[in-house]
Formats: structure tokens, sequence, C-alpha cells
């Protein structure tokens, strides 16, 4: 696909020069604006349409670096100078996303303002540019002390040279150097130097350790400026730190590969939003343990199916229920397999008390499904019914279970789909842009996790099912009685007000059915693999 589209026309122009706004046109999902700075040696045209497909869920600022563009100089270009530029004009707390050099600023800005950074993305950005003895995955320095000669000496050539430095090494490289060369650059020469002086001197090795805030570095796997085996390194500092390597690209990989960009970045900021606390989620089940056999109809009825697939054999000897919850199904599971061990698993302890007073001759245990305390290779089977969509992170789960599992170890479990809720979210986003239903993965999402995890014969079914209430009260109510509350980082930190309850109530009145009844759609996901 040739991704090569004009850059869209600045929006809103805000008092200061430096700043293009781009005000979300869809549904705003982030409370924070996301800010992005580009890198030396263009303004920010070369974020094309990112700004216009980012601002589909989000505000959207660019910010031209100093003598770039409108973007006034400043008379202090060392780093620390231009943290405290971008101290005076950034909000007060949002989300960065930088490109090269002005990925590297940003994640030097978050290290020493954390509070004003909620996020971090950075695409083509190293620790340091210029390679050392210390840290030989960057660029040679005798490059870079040519190329800064160059600049002294031809500005234009060496803005062309570095265009084409930018481009190789991606699979759409004369395209993109074409474009590149298009662009207008509007550049103040002493900014220019100053700010190229400064892209061979930054240091921030320490500042990728001391990160606070969560960060996504995308690296092309052809860069020229930044060599990809710089990545690994980086993911060595500090575990906040994500980092994915787009194959076929180079130094500009939002422009050849916008699709993949733009979906890393959204799926980088959705995990943050819908990001869960487990304790919490702990606790909100415990609370539950009393109420959830009664309430979990739906829950118990698709785990009984799922239990119904299962072919009896008696050669197995152990077998965990990963999420047991109350150990309802635990008791079926023991019917299946008369002769294997089965052992309740769930992240609260209440529960498992409960549990262990209604099936006192059972097994359990107190574990994360991210983190089994369960030795490797030691479980046959792995049932698991309405639990695992309370994980953030597939890959490290199915891991986990891959782990756990002997070879040739079978894998069972049913969870809810993306669709599932719909109606609620739909009727809440009338109401506000809080999250307020948690998030669901999707069939792709979890046959990739479990083919990364080495398993096979991976079977995925999916439907939907339609639940039918009162009223959009009875719903809430019965995903409280579950335990089921919205413990997303996302999410209002109030009490939902009786205005905001309301709203909601109106909003979901355009679903009400001809029989006077509210639905509300469950898409289950059933799954069955061999480890």
């Amino acid at each position: 696909m040739n991704a090569f589209i004009a850059a869209p026309s600045p929006v809103l122009s805000s008092n200061n020069p430096a700043l293009t706004d781009y005000p979300c046109t869809g549904m705003r999902l982030y409370t924070q604006p996301l800010v992005l700075l580009h890198g030396w040696g263009m303004d920010s045209q070369i974020w094309a349409q990112l700004p216009q497909q980012l601002r589909q869920f989000a505000d959207v600022m660019t910010l031209d670096l100093p003598g770039f563009a409108q973007s006034p100089t400043v008379q202090n270009y060392s780093s620390a100078g231009l943290y405290q530029w971008m101290a005076e004009l950034l909000p007060e707390r949002c989300y960065l996303i930088g490109l090269s050099l002005g990925g590297m600023l940003s994640c030097g800005f978050a290290a020493r303002y954390p509070q004003r950074v909620a996020g971090l993305v950075t695409l083509s950005s190293n620790s340091h540019f210029v390679a050392s003895e210390a840290n030989p995955t960057a660029l040679d320095k005798a490059l870079y002390l040519g190329f800064l000669d160059n600049y002294n000496q031809n500005e234009d050539q060496c803005l062309k040279r570095f265009a084409a430095l930018q481009a190789q090494g991606d699979k759409q490289q004369r395209q993109l150097i074409r474009q590149l060369r298009s662009m207008q650059v509007c550049l103040d020469s002493h900014s220019g130097v100053q700010l190229l002086t400064l892209l061979g001197d930054i240091d921030n090795q320490s500042g990728l350790t001391q990160l606070q805030c969560p960060a996504l570095m995308l690296l092309g796997q052809g860069d020229a400026l930044v060599p990809v085996a710089s990545g690994a390194r980086i993911a060595s500092l500090n575990s906040k730190i994500e980092v994915n390597i787009i194959a076929g690209a180079g130094h500009l990989p939002h422009l050849t590969q916008p699709e993949t960009v733009i979906e890393k970045i959204k799926n980088f900021l959705a995990r943050q939003l819908y990001a869960l606390d487990k304790a919490k989620v702990a606790q909100s089940f415990g609370r539950a343990a009393h109420k959830y056999d009664r309430a979990a109809l739906l829950q118990h009825q698709v785990g009984e199916q799922l239990i119904s697939t299962m072919a009896a054999d008696a050669g197995l000897a152990s077998l965990i229920d990963l999420g047991c919850g109350t150990g309802y199904h635990c008791a079926q599971l023991q019917t299946q397999f008369p002769r294997a061990k089965v052992t309740g698993v769930d992240l609260s302890p209440a529960m498992l008390a409960y549990a262990s007073n209604q099936y006192p001759e059972g097994h359990w245990l107190c574990g994360d499904a991210e983190d089994l305390p369960l030795a490797d290779q030691s479980q046959d089977l792995i049932f698991s019914n309405f639990a695992l969509q309370w994980c953030a992170d597939l890959p490290r789960l199915c891991g986990e279970l891959s782990r756990v599992l002997k070879p040739g170890g079978q894998l069972f479990f049913a969870v809810p789909g993306p669709e599932t809720l719909s109606e609620l979210r739909v009727a809440w986003q009338q109401v506000d842009s809080e999250v307020h239903v948690n998030r669901f993965y999707g069939v792709g999402d979890w046959r990739s996790a479990l083919e990364q995890a080495g398993f096979s014969q991976i079977q995925l079914e999916t439907d939907n099912q339609l639940q039918q209430h009162s009223s959009v009260r009875e719903i809430l109510m019965e995903l409280k009685n579950v335990g089921a509350h919205n413990n997303n980082a996302g999410k209002l930190n109030t009490v939902t007000g009786k205005q905001s309850l309301k709203a909601l109530y109106a909003a979901y009145e355009d679903y009400r059915q001809a029989d006077g009844t509210i639905p509300a759609t469950w898409e289950i996901i059933r799954v069955r693999a061999i480890r």
C-alpha cells in the first residue's frame, strides 16, 4: 500500500506558534492530550497523517522544536534548557510521542517531570545517538562528525543527505526519499547546528533507567541511524519499557507503515487506560463470593458446556481450575476426572476461603494466572472459565500456561469477547468519555498469544448470547453481584453520581425491546489448545 499522503493542514493554531492543536473528532478516550515532538532536520510536517489519525480518539498537539517552522528560537539549546522550554509549553499532563531527537527529549523530560507525563512513545530513538565504547549500538562517531561538518558548510546538501539516511533500509526507500525531498524545511540555521550538536551530546542512559511512566519504543528493523540492536539494551534498562521492532522499516516507519505504527500506539495507550488493578479485582470478587453462584447463571452455563466437551481421560494425574472462584466447577471437574488431583487456583483469598468452606475436601491455591506458583510441566490440563479476561498481558499469561502444562497437555478456557456489554459501553459513551466497561480481547489477540507461547491445534469458537433484563439497574446489580467491577486505570476515582446514572438509563432506552426488556450482549470465546 502506498502510504505517502500529503501532510494535514493545521487545524487550530494556539497562542504559541510552536504548538498546533488537533482537537478530537471522535469519542475522546483519553483526558490527557497526545503531544507529538519531531526530530532533527524536519518540522512537524514529518508526522504526515499521524495527528489526523490519533485525533479520532484524543486531543492531539504537535510541538515544533525551537527554530523549526514558526517556533521561536531560544537562548539555551542544552538538554536542560529544552526541558525547561517543554515544561513551559506542554499541558499539565499529557502523553508524549517523540521521533528521533524528539523522542530522546521526550524521554529526558519524562524522567525529570514524571508527574507531567502519563505515557511515552518514541519512534527511532536511542539512549545515545552517537556510538561510544560504553554504548556501541548507535551511529558511528566519524559518520556523525562528518555530518555535522557537512551541515556547517552546506545546509541544503546536508539536509538532502539526511533525508537519504532516514530512508535507508526501508522497503519503500525510493518513494520515501522523494516524499522527504518534496517537503519544504523551514529551519533557522543557528538552531539547526545547535540541535544537531545536542543530538550528538545527549545522554539518556540514566533517564531511561529512572523512567516511571510506561513507555513504548518503536524501532525500524533497517534503520541506518538507530541500530535495531539498541532495542535489547534499552529494554534491559527498565521493566516499564516495551520495545517493538517494525520489519521492513527504516528511520521513519510511521510514513511507510502508518497502519502498523498507529495500531501499536493505539494498543499501547489502551493498555494504560484499561490497566487492571489486580488487588482491587481480587477484593471485588472476594466481596461477591457469597452472592456469586446465584448471580453467575450465564457464567456457570458456559463453564458446564465447556466441561461437557472434554473427553474423560483416566490417565490425567493433575489439573487446575484457574480462576476457580467459589469452586463451583472444581466438583464437576473432579467427577469428570475422578483419578486426577483437581486444584482450584484463584487470585482472591476470600473466594478461596468460601470455596474451601463449600468443598472442604478440595485442593486450593492462591495465585496470579500471570505468575503461577506451580512447577514447570506439572499439569495435565488447565481449565478456566470467565477468569482469564482479567489478565492484561496475554503473551505473559499464555507463556505461564505453557510453562506449567506438560508436553501434550490440554488447555480449555472460556472468556468474554470484545462485543460483551456493547450496549452498556455505547450508552456510557453518550454520558462521558471515562472508562466504565472493561475491555475484552478478541479471537485474533488470543490466537496470536497462544501461537507465540508454542501452543498447537488451537481451536477458537465465538458466539453472542443476548441476556434480557427488566432494567439497566438490574444489569448493573448483576455485574456487581459477580464482582465484575470497573477496576481499570482510566476510570473515575469518584462515585458515579445520580445525574450520570440518570443519563445512562436514558441513553440505554434506545435498546429497549418491543416486549419491554433491556438486552445485554455477551460475546463468548471458547478455546481449546494443546501444549
